[in-house]
């Protein structure tokens, strides 16, 4: 009689092994995997597009500033040179 107990649980251990490690090969994605795998890619190709785009409208802006850098002080030096003429004469 004790028997029975004992050949259950053990048959019920061994049904759950079995199981529980059927679930581990390769699986293939479902639909919402799939759709969160595109949904990364998209958001990794945008980043980095954004990022390329940063860069060049920080290059674009330090030349810019560059330039308008050089024409305020050509404008600064044309005023001073104007100033000096006109108090000499």
């Amino acid at each position: 009689m004790k028997r029975f107990p004992l050949v259950g649980l053990s048959v019920l251990f061994v049904c759950g092994l079995a199981f529980s490690t059927s679930g581990c090969g390769e699986q293939k994605e479902g639909p919402a995997e799939q759709a969160g795998t595109a949904v990364d890619q998209a958001i990794e190709k945008t980043t980095d597009s954004v990022k390329e785009t940063m860069e060049h409208t920080g290059a674009a802006i330090n030349e810019a500033s560059e330039k308008t850098g050089e024409a305020v002080k050509e404008a600064v030096d044309s005023t001073e040179k104007m100033v000096e003429d006109a108090t000499h004469k």
